[in-house]
Formats: C-alpha cells, sequence, structure tokens
C-alpha cells in the first residue's frame, strides 16, 4: 500500500512539474487549456458520468 501511494505521489508530482513548464514555455497555449480546456473537460466528464447512472435506472423504471 506504501508503494502505491508512493507511485502515485510521484506521478502527481511529475505531472505537475510537466504542467508548469509547459505553462511557463507556452503561455497563450496554458491560458486556454487552464480557462477553455478544463472547464470543457469537466462539463464533458459530469454528463457522461449523469448518462452512465441515470440511463440504467431509467431501463428499469421503464422512462425510456
Amino acid at each position: 500500500m506504501a508503494h502505491l501511494k508512493k507511485s502515485i505521489y510521484k506521478f502527481s508530482n511529475k505531472f505537475d512539474t510537466a504542467a508548469a513548464r509547459f505553462t511557463l514555455r507556452h503561455p497563450y497555449m496554458g491560458f486556454a487549456a487552464m480557462f477553455i480546456g478544463m472547464p470543457i473537460f469537466i462539463l464533458g466528464a459530469v454528463c457522461v458520468s449523469t448518462t452512465v447512472i441515470i440511463l440504467p435506472i431509467s431501463l428499469i423504471f421503464g422512462w425510456v
């Protein structure tokens, strides 16, 4: 379990470092990724998650 936590921490640290480096090298693309891309990604993830949860429930109750 400790090895798993350590590997997750290492991955998170590497990802943060890479994201910071990308943002410093490409400021306009970093801005677009943070303030345009991330909200679209989050909305898409919420839409897919809601569909995956609600569709089986609607089929069980015969709403579709």
